[in-house]
This record gives C-alpha cells, structure tokens and sequence, in this order.
C-alpha cells in the first residue's frame, strides 16, 4: 500500500468574509506528483501556501507524515517552495543562493559542500556557481530556485506555476527537467499551475478546482477520458458540445434526440434526468459514415505541425472541431460536404 505523505483535511479559508477555499480535502502519496490545477482565482495558491505554513487556514488540518503540521511554523515544517518569481538573492552567487537553507540550519561546511555539489549536479548548473542571479538567464534562475528548495531535502516540494515566467520553449524545456528531477530524486512534489498541458504531461495524480473547491481527482488519463461535468471536460482539452433529450433507454445505450439528428451514447453513468449535453473530443471523431454522424462543411482551421484542427460548420449553425492528421487535411476542401461519425463509446454524456 502507498504511504501517505501529506493529507489535506477539510481546509476553508476566508479574506474579510469572502470565501476563497471550501471543504478542500486530499491525500499525496509517496513519490507522487499531484498538481492542483484550475484557472486563476480559484484558490489554488491559497491552498498552497497554506500547506507551506505562510497562511493560516480558518478550518482543517495539514497531516504532514501522519503529523498533524497546522499550526507548525513554515521553517519547522521541512517542505520545500519554489516560488513563481523564483525569489532568488540578488547579492548572492548561486552557490550561495542554493546553500542559504542549509546555512540556516547550521549543518557543517563540508556537508553543505558536498551537498549543493549533488544538487548542482542534478538540476545541470555547473559552470554558473559563482555568478550573481542577474548574470544568467531565465530558465537558469528556475533551476537554481529549484536546487534551493531540493537541497534542505524536503519531505514534500511545493511549486507555485514556477514556469509561468518564461517563454514556450524554455518552459517546454524545463518541464521535461523537472519530470527527469522527480524521477531521480523520487521526491513527492505538488505543483500549481493553470497549465492543462502541464497537468497532463507531468502529473500521476490532478486535483481539478472550480470556485474554491475541488470537483475532481484522478489520473490524467481518468479525467481526461472520464470527467466528471463539463467543466471539468471543457478545462482538460478541447470539447465539442451538442445539448439533446434521452428518449429511450436500453441499458447502458442512451438513443439522443438533437438538432443535429439522433446520436446513440453508451455510458454507465447514471442519468437521472431527460436533458442532457453530449460532447466529444476532436480527435474522436473518424472520416468515415457510420453511427453518430455529422454532416458540414469546412468553416476555418489551426495548424499545430502533426495535426490539424479543422473546424466544420452544419446546416444548422453548429461549430464542430475536428483533428485530422496533417497528412490528411488537403482532401478537406471549403464548400465541399465533410462528413464524420463518433463511436458511441467515445461520446461523454451530462446532465444539463
């Protein structure tokens, strides 16, 4: 069974009466690498700095290593904080920036050395020792927030969107160096962001929050083949939407009634009510004209390089997304009929 690290327990947390966490409760396991993901203004960072100790929650309990930590300050509490700023020294050397939390618990010179020697090593900084913050780039500043926060070896490291200040290549780049540090290290981190792509890319486990609270937890695979509401749905990824009526039931097929004809979804979730919304990924759908057909001609479209995501107008005035390969995409014309059908299974059913 996994060991649990750390357990959130019932957190609230107001500002001068306005509600800003409600009944936030989760567990991370051992060497996991949980992200509480959501967009701005949901609480998320709240929530984090309330687990590193700098705000105090108005109800609930932080269970660090079956350790009730709450009212533990932040110093005490051996977790690691890579801010979003990074919040760097500028009058120190990186050398001198990575040692300061071990200085601070007065370890000896030589296992300091040695130490920020490992962890140099580990996130590739040699050759910028001794330079001051101002003398390297962006993505060399991250690094060194994270070498000072893994130095003091943590029990957990907490990191605040720490790649929201750089740009789409460095972030792509330091996104693949920080999976490669949690492999290596096999520390359990929890990580902030409003980034869907780096939920899916780096976590084991996602958190989804929603206005203070969290709707969903699971495996990015789980919440991206299996969300709960379309929220959640429309958050992690691209959705298309078609609000309908159920009138018949067979089991686990629902026979749907929409403005676009009759779509058939097999789904095991209980559906208690007659209308519903029924949505599909844009890679779900095949060029071919089978079940669950959608009929339209080609509107506009984006290029990504491997896929395109050609957008399909119908006679009725739906906006459809499709993706295609970029292989494929020259057969599409504009003012010719496109024609594509979704597989039963591969539709998501909500009540509406």
């Amino acid at each position: 069974m996994d060991k649990e690290i750390l357990t959130v327990e019932n957190i609230d947390k107001s500002y001068e009466k306005k509600l800003v966490l409600q009944n936030i409760n989760f567990t991370v396991y051992e060497n996991d690498f949980f992200f509480i993901l959501g967009p701005s203004g949901c609480g998320k960072t709240t929530l984090l700095r309330i687990i590193a100790g700098f705000v105090e929650p108005d109800r609930g309990r932080i269970i660090l290593n079956k350790k009730d930590i709450t009212k533990t300050p932040p110093n005490k509490r051996n977790i690691g904080f890579v801010f979003q700023n990074y919040a760097l020294w500028p009058h120190m050397k990186v050398i001198e920036n990575i040692a300061y939390g071990l200085k601070i618990k007065k370890y000896s010179e030589e296992f300091i050395k040695k130490r920020v020697k490992e962890i140099i090593e580990i996130v590739k900084l040699e050759g910028v020792e001794n330079l001051y913050p101002s003398q390297i780039s962006g993505g060399q500043q991250q690094r060194v927030a994270l070498a000072r926060a893994l130095v003091i070896n943590p029990q957990i490291l907490l990191l605040d969107e720490p790649l929201s200040n750089l740009d789409a290549k460095l972030r792509d780049e330091l996104r693949r160096e920080i999976k490669r540090i949690h492999k290596e290290t096999g520390i359990t981190m929890v990580y902030v962001t409003h980034d869907q792509k780096e939920a899916m890319t780096l976590g084991t486990t996602i958190a989804v929050m929603k206005d203070k609270e969290i709707v969903q937890i699971g495996s990015p695979y789980e919440i991206y083949t299996n969300p709960i509401d379309i929220f959640v749905a429309s958050f992690i990824g691209e959705i298309n939407i078609l609000k309908g009526k159920i009138v018949k039931r067979e089991g686990d097929l629902l026979k749907i009634e929409t403005d676009e004809g009759i779509f058939f979804v097999k789904s095991k979730k209980q559906i208690n009510s007659e209308n519903v919304s029924i949505s599909f990924r844009p890679e779900s759908a095949v060029s071919e004209e089978k079940i669950n057909v959608i009929k339209g001609k080609l509107h506009d479209y984006e290029f990504y390089g491997d896929i395109v995501k050609i957008n399909i107008i119908t006679q009725k005035g739906n906006l459809f997304k499709i993706g295609v390969y970029t292989r494929d995409f020259n057969k599409y014309k504009k003012e010719e009929n496109i024609i594509f059908s979704i597989s039963e299974d591969k539709i998501m059913i909500f009540e509406q």
